[in-house]
């Protein structure tokens, strides 16, 4: 059993706004957007603020929302949560990459297909939230208590785009978008 889990069973729910799992996530994806902007007009210190969020985005997603809303569901996985994986597997390959044009682009498309799947009515995001019903609170405040992580520098390595590229299509893309 989880902390999070033992947490809940110690403590009465807390007042929670319905959705509010769903806007801090979404918040995050639009604050990503600005960053990856920032860092096509060649600002590197957004990109390096961009894998920063980008790698604890996904880690909350994947150690928290993934596994807690799995529990909830008495060990069901949600709807889509083994494709977002294999995106977050490829957006994880991509950001070890330096911050050349097409490695941003191909960040982008990945999150242009990517983020509608979490947000919205129909969203992972929301499923979720269902699923955690009277956990929402406990879950929200391990979100927000999600630590930061430990970024590698990004690298010029034929083993890293190689690597990135395997990853893109496991995910469902072309390879073709790490082409100049």
């Amino acid at each position: 059993m989880s902390e999070l889990h033992r947490q809940s069973e110690r403590q009465e729910s807390a007042p929670f706004e319905p959705g509010a799992i769903s806007r801090l996530l979404a918040g995050e994806h639009r604050r990503l957007e600005r960053l990856l902007e920032l860092a096509a007009q060649g600002e590197t210190e957004a990109y390096s603020e961009f894998r920063k969020l980008l790698l604890r985005h996904i880690g909350i997603e994947e150690k928290i929302v993934f596994v807690e809303a799995q529990r909830a569901r008495s060990g069901a996985a949600l709807p889509v949560a083994a494709q977002l994986r294999l995106e977050h597997g490829a957006l994880a390959a991509l950001v070890m990459l330096p911050p050349r044009s097409v490695t941003l682009r191909a960040i982008r498309a990945v999150l242009e297909r990517h983020n509608p799947l979490e947000e919205g009515p129909g969203g992972v995001y929301a499923a979720a939230e269902e699923a955690l019903g009277p956990r929402c609170p406990q879950v929200l405040e391990a979100i927000k208590a999600a630590p930061q992580v430990r970024v590698s520098p990004w690298a010029e390595s034929p083993k890293i785009g190689a690597a990135a590229r395997r990853t893109l299509a496991r995910a469902g893309f072309s390879e073709s978008l790490l082409d100049s």
